[in-house]
């Protein structure tokens, strides 16, 4: 029995050292140390978790708000509605360029033949400018309303229709009148277009320009001349600002030797249209004071037969 007990012994002892090898004394594993966390790391972990909680709060609160922000505005009356007086009345453009004022508004809602077709920011100035892209000629019924508040909107009423004429058609001449010779340094031409258009009549480095009035009817007097054929270029200009060049030229020869006045077509009958109320005055004017004469020739012809008549009757 004292013999097992040996073995028993010595097998130990050879474990023992086979542990030594395997796991040194100086070994990572003998210097681990778990260790309980301390106050400070329990504070960040609250802290974070806080953090954490705020943050989803935010996410939700920013889902909210983005959910209410985009339904439609609550109508208020009371709001002063936005200005359109940057938007142009006519143009010959492919948009429509639709500007204004919105002062105290975020942002405008922009209606076309009263449909909204657009949401534009209104700018740090106030202002506001959007394009709106038109195919066909027309016109077109332009209105903006002002919005503003976060979360909950706000809305004023549409503003004042503007009329805006889409208009890509060249202007047509109608009528043009100007004397072909004259024995002046300077003729007049006058003639008919179409309302509020502009008239330019070129030569050189010479321009000559005028508007029609509301009827279309224009004038241009005083256009210098050089002693014999002056040729001049005629182009027109409509308020869309559509431009069109005419292939007949104007054509004016001066001869020292006419006696045609160049301004013959309007100093004595006013012939453009538009001036025919004018015209009428200045003839009637003239066939009263003919009329007028007339009469004080026959009256002085009678008193002077008179009195020749009753002197003859002292004699006799």
């Amino acid at each position: 029995m004292a013999k097992k007990k040996s073995k028993s012994a010595k097998t130990s002892k050879v474990s023992k050292k086979v542990v030594e090898k395997t796991q040194p004394k100086d070994s990572m594993v003998s210097k681990v140390e778990i260790k309980k966390p301390s106050g400070q790391e329990r504070i960040s972990r609250i802290v974070g978790t806080i953090f954490i909680f705020l943050g989803i709060v935010l996410i939700g609160y920013g889902i909210y708000s983005f959910v209410r922000f985009s339904r439609t505005p609550e109508l208020d009356e009371t709001l002063d509605s936005p200005s359109l007086s940057g938007t142009e009345a006519i143009t010959n453009d492919e948009n429509i360029v639709i500007k204004g004022t919105a002062d105290s508004f975020d942002e405008v809602f922009v209606y076309i033949d009263n449909e909204e077709v657009a949401r534009v920011k209104v700018d740090s100035e106030g202002a506001f400018e959007y394009e709106y892209p038109v195919e066909d000629e027309g016109t077109y019924a332009v209105s903006v309303a002002g919005v503003k508040g976060f979360p909950k909107r706000y809305i004023s009423l549409q503003s004042d229709m503007r009329m805006v004429e889409v208009d890509r058609t060249d202007p047509v001449l109608t009528e043009i009148d100007y004397p072909e010779e004259v024995g002046t340094e300077s003729f007049t031409l006058v003639g008919n277009v179409e309302p509020n258009a502009k008239v330019i009549v070129t030569r050189g480095i010479d321009k000559y320009v005028a508007t029609c009035d509301e009827q279309g009817d224009f004038k241009i007097a005083e256009i210098l001349l050089d002693e014999g054929p002056n040729v001049f270029g005629v182009s027109i200009v409509d308020e869309a600002g559509n431009e069109v060049e005419l292939d007949e030229k104007v054509k004016v020869t001066y001869s020292v030797d006419s006696d045609v006045n160049g301004n013959a077509v309007t100093d004595e009958i006013p012939v453009a249209s538009g001036e025919l109320e004018k015209a009428m005055q200045e003839l009637l004017g003239n066939n009263l004071m003919m009329l007028f004469g007339l009469i004080a020739i026959v009256g002085f012809f009678f008193s002077s037969g008179f009195a020749f008549l009753k002197y003859k009757g002292k004699e006799e």
